[in-house]
């Protein structure tokens, strides 16, 4: 076999051989970052104290109310919400930045909320930030999921390119992973 008829062999060879990939763009305007939200924002966070003691701090009616481009690299959004203590008897609304950040995490980018700033003020003390306390919240899901083809059961996984904060909305933009299934049924 010359290496002229070789080449195209190899060239079809490689490109059944290694995943298929799909270029994907999604944004997230503020109505669907709200239903987002209020999916993935914990209804309560427990707060362990030195004395043995845990406060809850409870999110209620997590709304997006703008975008911040200019917030870190990637962005932000604002956003209000009520936050209770019930064990000091306080409901409080609060107005928190959420910055978007995209990290590289054992080998692949992950893409998440984390709360940035979110004052509480509490009587005699003032203002303090709690937003070190509440967990960050992801926007593009950890594993793949199976579908059904004509080849056979398909693994379909996202793989972050990048994600930004516009005037208006978020953009993630990720490839999907296309793959035969490591293993399970298809169809999930």
């Amino acid at each position: 076999m010359t290496l002229r008829r070789l080449l195209p062999l190899i060239g079809i060879l490689a490109l059944t051989a290694l995943p298929a990939l799909a270029r994907v763009d999604v944004t997230l305007d503020a109505a669907t970052l709200n239903e987002l939200l209020s999916k993935l924002a914990p209804d309560h966070v427990p707060v362990d104290l030195h004395s043995g003691k845990t406060l809850n701090l409870q999110l209620k009616d997590v709304k997006v109310t703008g975008f911040d481009p200019a917030a870190g690299p990637n962005g932000g959004i604002l956003t209000s919400l009520r936050l209770i203590v019930p064990e000091l008897n306080l409901d409080s609304p609060v107005t928190p930045r959420l910055t978007l950040d995209v990290k590289d995490a054992g080998g692949k980018k992950v893409c998440f909320l984390k709360f940035d700033k979110v004052n509480l003020t509490l009587p005699i003390m003032g203002a303090i930030d709690v937003g070190p306390l509440l967990p960050p919240l992801p926007i593009l899901p950890d594993k793949g999921w199976e579908v059904d083809s004509a080849n056979g059961p398909m693994e379909v996984t996202p793989k972050l390119i990048d994600a930004k904060t516009g005037a208006q909305s978020i953009r993630v933009g990720f490839d999907l992973v296309v793959g035969p299934a490591t293993g399970g049924t298809a169809g999930r």
